[in-house]
């Protein structure tokens, strides 16, 4: 599987509104809300142009029909600090079949690339609930260590509040 990551657009607004408000992707996230059309232009503009998020469209290349590529899924880098050189590190699902723990952990390693080669990060974090033990798996196999275990963090779409895991890598780990 071969994918790469675009910088996001405006125009990508309608992808994103629809994968984020698909239920079983909203169930990641930590404010699980409903967004809609303009809060999503309202974000793009605050937080991406701002430069305060580096949020990538996550496109999977066919070379089945000629070579093509289509999105799948969504990637960030959000609360960009610049001046202690860290940031953390979201892989927002997709309703997408295509993204899969394959196409995940491709774009985990380009989305780290860009963190420490582009940026000069020294830290990327990562929260993932810890009902979801296959993001945790996946943070693991990239080079994240548990950092700390954040109880009752999250309160949910069901009411009840959820457990959060923060996951960390440094420069000098993913050098290796």
């Amino acid at each position: 599987m071969r994918i790469y990551l675009r910088p996001i657009t405006l125009e990508d607004g309608s992808l994103i509104v629809r994968w984020r408000n698909t239920p079983s992707v909203s169930a990641h996230c930590m404010n699980q809300k409903p967004i809609s059309i303009e809060s999503n232009a309202k974000f793009y503009k605050d937080y991406v142009e701002a430069g305060h998020y580096q949020q990538y469209i996550v496109e999977r290349i066919d070379e089945d029909f000629g070579v093509s590529s289509y999105p799948i899924a969504t990637v960030y880098l959000k609360d960009i600090d610049r001046n202690n050189k860290r940031c953390e590190l979201c892989i927002f699902t997709s309703d997408d079949q295509e993204w899969n723990t394959e196409s995940q952990a491709i774009a985990i390693k380009l989305l780290l690339n860009k963190a420490f080669t582009e940026l000069g990060m020294h830290k990327v974090y990562s929260y993932v609930f810890y009902k979801f033990l296959d993001e945790a798996a996946l943070l693991n196999r990239a080079g994240f260590t548990i950092e700390s275990v954040l109880k009752n963090e999250v309160l949910d779409a069901d009411g009840e509040y959820s457990d959060v895991v923060r996951f960390s890598i440094f420069d000098r780990d993913w050098e290796k």
